[in-house]
């Protein structure tokens, strides 16, 4: 019981982001908050490619030089964003210029929240986690549109961050030369990031598809049925999946690394089954407190996002145990296999609320049951041994 209460601050950065965004619904209305979170969608997605995933690499791997990684990261996310804006160029600018540049500070904020956490400096690493909610507050108050203050906020803690680490940054670039940029190895990065990015993307696509068929306001019911109802099992996932990471990148072997993730699932399930019976029949009077609304939604549609909520949960927490056992490949093919199958299921088809919402439990589910399967599969065969 100590250790959980000297290690619950690094969680309070999920209570403030969730308190943010359902006050600023509260008080600007289900449009502005669905533009905010198509904005946060899209822009956590081209953070994963930019970044290629050094958060993680940092936190489950046990073989990184903290100053070293600071460098190898950087000149990634140089690399990355350059490579993104000129594209963007290319293609005719389809994506607004202040996305690509929040998705450039989420990466660096990320990058170096997750040194904090390393170093076990939980309550700065708290911090700096929760400046970013509190920065949106502010910025909404002042009354200034979505665009502006996700990507503000973010560039805030970017900076405030960059700050914090000017020595050990100092250190970080002593080491440029040629020869150590030849040295990185971004190979089991890119497998990595690859999958995360699918995965990011194949996430953003539920939004992008709900927002062009149905606009803001569903957007808007999309993000705040998860904030509402998920919002227990991600706050209780956000505070044990760090230590779990922790956790797994001190094993050495795949089936230490999978009991260690699949505790920690088997704790959260009866909460999941709770919260769904709380959100089947009482979900549309329990949103109301937030927002009245007139759409046509009911208490299944809501129940619905609540089992797309949990599953992108499971399957977003499993790409660090991939990550860790070198076999993102696999996450990887799943992930596109059932992204091609709902882009042929949607395309060009005209469908209800409801039927896109069956669609995408349908696609999660079945990445789901892979996902288990695979991983039974590694415990059954006892497959243990990592490669040194």
């Amino acid at each position: 019981m100590t250790k959980i209460i000297k290690n619950f601050p690094v969680v309070l950065h999920q209570l403030f982001f969730l308190f943010a965004q359902l006050l600023i619904l509260y008080t600007y209305g289900i449009g502005y908050s669905g533009t905010l979170a198509y904005i946060g969608v899209v822009s956590a997605f081209l953070a994963v490619l930019i970044n290629l995933r050094w958060d993680i690499e940092i936190m489950v791997s046990n073989s990184q030089v903290i100053y070293k990684s600071i460098f190898d990261a950087s000149l990634t996310i140089i690399l990355m964003a350059g490579a993104i804006l000129l594209f963007n160029i290319i293609i005719g600018t389809l994506i607004p210029l202040y996305i690509i540049l929040a998705a450039i500070f989420i990466s660096i904020h990320e990058l170096l929240v997750s040194i904090l956490f390393v170093q076990r400096k939980i309550y700065i690493y708290s911090f700096y986690r929760t400046l970013p909610a509190l920065a949106l507050i502010l910025l909404a108050f002042i009354g200034f549109g979505p665009e502006i203050i996700w990507t503000v906020s973010f560039l805030f803690s970017a900076l405030c961050l960059l700050i914090y680490f000017k020595s050990l940054l100092n250190k970080a670039f002593k080491e440029i030369s040629l020869k150590r940029i030849q040295s990185i190895n971004l190979r089991h990065k890119f497998n990595a990031a690859i999958t995360a990015s699918a995965f990011s993307f194949f996430s953003a696509l539920f939004v992008i598809v709900i927002n062009h068929y149905y606009g803001d306001d569903y957007v808007g019911l999309w993000s705040n049925t998860i904030r509402i109802f998920n919002s227990l099992i991600i706050f209780l996932l956000g505070a044990c999946l760090p230590f779990i990471l922790n956790m797994i990148r001190e094993k050495r072997s795949y089936s230490e690394k999978i009991k260690k993730f699949f505790y920690l699932w088997i704790l959260l399930s009866p909460l999941i089954i709770l919260s769904l019976f709380v959100v089947s029949n009482f979900g549309l009077y329990i949103f109301s407190f937030f927002e009245i609304f007139d759409l046509d939604v009911t208490n299944v549609e809501l129940s619905y996002i609540f089992i797309i909520g949990v599953l992108i949960s499971f399957i977003g927490s499993s790409q660090g145990l991939y990550q860790s056992i070198n076999k993102s490949i696999f996450l990887f093919c799943i992930i596109m296999l059932a992204f091609f199958t709902g882009f042929l299921m949607i395309y060009d088809e005209v469908l209800t609320f409801n039927a896109i919402l069956k669609i995408f439990i349908y696609l999660l589910s079945f990445l789901t049951i892979m996902i288990l399967v695979n991983l039974i599969t590694y415990l059954i065969f006892k497959t243990n041994n990592l490669k040194s």
